[in-house]
């Protein structure tokens, strides 16, 4: 049996066209998908980056204590009174512990964080003698003496500047108080925050030799 054979005749110019602007069509479709769908697990690993990086406990990274609080209870273990500063709620503290080392009975140590990435040490050695001084000091010598505290009683410190040869340290700006039963050294990463516990200090320790 003879098989007929149909073929199609020059594709009409219309046709072509319609058919290349189809395809086209679809290929755009096609790539607008696959941009779509990068550009949503781009933004979902952008999401869970920020939830990583920024989400925090609602709790303070760093544990905050009540020096004050911490004071009262450690007065016991204490031959004299605990200094105390007062100091604005711009100050919070991340140690406030009563501990034995060389050089000293008794040590009462406070640390500080202040405004401006501060940090201001407070130390209280009860028999303290000159080389427990020397080891917060780093083994400097003296720069002078100022006057801290709020008139008409204020207070002579010793003081040890030692921004120049170690600036931003712990130990870069140092003043020292020698009292009666006590040596007490206030020290910190710079002069200005050092000074405005030392004043607190200064005239708690002036109101209490009033009593």
């Amino acid at each position: 049996m003879a098989r007929t054979i149909i073929t199609s005749g020059p594709e009409d110019p219309e046709d072509k066209a319609a058919r290349l602007a189809k395809a086209r069509a679809e290929r755009k479709a096609r790539q607008n998908m696959r941009n779509l769908v990068w550009s949503m697990l781009a933004s979902l690993g952008v999401v869970a980056l920020l939830v990583i990086v920024v989400v925090r406990p609602d709790t303070d990274l760093v544990q905050q204590i009540d020096w004050r609080e911490v004071a009262e209870q450690s007065a016991d273990q204490l031959p004299g009174d605990p200094v105390t500063p007062m100091l604005s709620d711009l100050w919070t503290s991340n140690r406030a512990e009563v501990t034995s080392e060389p050089g000293s009975e008794v040590t009462w140590s406070i640390g500080l964080l202040g405004p401006e990435d501060t940090y201001v040490f407070v130390d209280q050695g009860f028999g303290a003698n000159e080389a427990w001084v020397a080891q917060r000091v780093e083994q400097s010598a003296s720069t002078g003496a100022v006057l801290l505290g709020y008139s008409p009683n204020q207070v002579e410190w010793v003081e040890y500047d030692r921004r120049d040869i170690d600036p931003g340290g712990n130990n870069a700006y140092v003043v020292v108080l020698e009292q009666d039963d006590s040596i007490v050294v206030v020290g910190g990463t710079n002069a200005k925050g050092v000074n405005e516990v030392a004043n607190e200090v200064s005239w708690r320790l002036a109101e209490d030799s009033l009593r």
